[in-house]
């Protein structure tokens, strides 16, 4: 077993080829977004974020998630979602290839994230509880982030408080959903940032 955490990190390049990735930015576009909620552990409710909570982000706003209006966006969400399936399972041969683990259940439905510039996302890690508020039972254990574009500046995916993962348009990232693997969205300089997230339960 390697003991280097950044050994689970595993970038797959080219997952999604450029002109679908192209293809289905044009199509977000057409759906209205909504802000980006968290999860209070605590009192287990969803919030927005306010100016005061971050108080070095002041100046800056959170990113947007989707809310899905028409069957484009549920064609983008199904045909990632069946890809995933074999990335999921290479990660698992390569990295959790041990006899007692007994693999996965499961993985959700994506996320789509679009960063104008001065947002981010804070530093946390993806104890996504409400992941299992109905029949669904498990932990989240794996990951997923997808990047469909990379024309933008700043944005840098940061792990580990100071490493930037280098992640390029169409490349999929997948690792675990642990308290070892912090992660944040830097601030976007300059044009727009487009990605999704959906995470492995076992």
């Amino acid at each position: 077993m390697n003991k280097n955490i950044e050994h689970y990190v595993f970038r797959k390049r080219k997952f999604l080829e450029e002109e679908y990735c192209e293809n289905s930015i044009n199509e977000l576009n057409k759906v209205v977004w909504e802000k980006h909620k968290w999860y209070n552990p605590k009192s287990h409710e969803m919030y927005k974020e306010s100016e005061d909570y971050e108080p070095e982000f002041i100046s800056l706003e959170l990113p947007y998630n989707f809310i899905d209006d028409g069957d484009r966006i549920t064609k983008i969400n199904n045909f990632i979602v069946q890809e995933l399936y074999s990335a999921i399972e290479e990660y698992i041969f390569h990295y959790l290839n041990i006899d007692w683990y007994t693999g996965w259940e499961g993985y959700t439905a994506l996320t789509f994230y679009r960063y104008y510039p001065g947002q981010i996302m804070k530093n946390h890690i993806d104890h996504i509880q409400s992941m299992f508020d109905g029949t669904r039972k498990g932990i989240p254990t794996l990951t997923i982030i997808g990047i469909l574009n990379d024309d933008y500046e700043g944005g840098e995916l940061i792990m580990f408080e100071d490493k930037k993962i280098d992640i390029k348009q169409g490349d999929l990232l997948i690792f675990p959903s642990n308290f070892l693997y912090p992660h944040k969205i830097a601030p976007v300089i300059k044009g727009v940032r487009y990605s999704y997230v959906a995470f492995v339960w076992g």
